[in-house]
């Protein structure tokens, strides 16, 4: 059962990525429809046939390149239904809701954060490609996934409300003290919200550890892209994707990384 459950999740995850690839070109071309329109090519115009839409399958099968004109398909949307797909999967194995029973059984709360979580992963996913290709992070994405893990936290204590609000402000003022003395060159708004959002999803202390995860990252990739000479140090890098990626590691992993830190420190 654990594995069919899997496969479905997986499959469900690949499908939200594909529909999330296409809010994210909606929403930057500000096309209205995001839900109910058909999807179409970019350069063609044609609507796409169902056989075209399927997640990861109908990418590989075409070649990268769309059925109709030939026109080259970005590999981030393939990229966007695997990492969709893998996140869904991982969001069930450490959430797994199921219980072993002769019949099998749910664990009605752990299904509930189960579900909070491929909602908020599904905005986050969205948030790390638009902020990729684009270098902003969108409202739309950010503001809905503050709200929703400030109702996670207020609902179920955890974190809890004073280490939320205590994280959401040490991360957004920590921002926002570098866009001053920047005046903006090193960070933007959206970044600001994404402190809020790590503050409310993680509480102080996995957010700043988090922090750090997305600081060292950012530096790797920063000294890897100017040694290769695809950027220099004044090149604009888009961070909300290593902010993700540091909040991410703290949502799976956020209990034994704490333990294993204070361990060091002696706590």
């Amino acid at each position: 059962m654990t594995l069919l459950i899997s496969t479905i999740i997986f499959i469900l995850g690949t499908a939200i990525g594909s529909f999330l690839s296409v809010v994210i070109h909606r929403l930057k071309t500000k096309k209205k429809g995001i839900m109910f329109s058909r999807s179409m090519c970019p350069a063609c115009k044609k609507k796409l046939k169902w056989k075209y839409l399927v997640p990861i399958f109908s990418w590989l099968f075409l070649r990268g390149r769309c059925g109709f004109c030939g026109e080259k398909i970005s590999s981030h949307y393939l990229t966007l239904e695997l990492a969709a797909g893998l996140t869904f999967l991982a969001t069930f194995l450490n959430f797994n809701f199921l219980i072993e029973t002769p019949l099998f059984a749910i664990d009605w709360q752990t299904f509930a954060l189960f579900i909070f979580y491929i909602v908020q992963f599904s905005l986050l996913i969205g948030i790390f490609f638009y902020d990729y290709m684009y270098q902003e992070i969108p409202d739309s994405l950010s503001i809905p996934a503050i709200v929703i893990a400030f109702a996670k936290g207020i609902a179920l204590h955890e974190p809890n409300f004073l280490s939320m609000i205590i994280g959401g402000g040490m991360i957004f003022a920590f921002f926002l003290a570098q866009i001053l003395i920047s005046k903006g060159k090193w960070m933007g708004g959206g970044d600001l919200r994404m402190g809020v959002l790590m503050g409310f999803l993680l509480g102080w202390e996995k957010g700043l550890i988090a922090l750090v995860i997305a600081y060292i990252l950012g530096s790797i990739i920063g000294i890897i892209l100017i040694m290769s000479k695809k950027a220099n140090r004044k090149s604009a890098i888009a961070f909300g994707p290593f902010l993700i990626i540091g909040t991410t590691v703290m949502i799976f992993f956020g209990d034994i990384i704490l333990i294993s830190y204070l361990s060091l420190l002696g706590i």
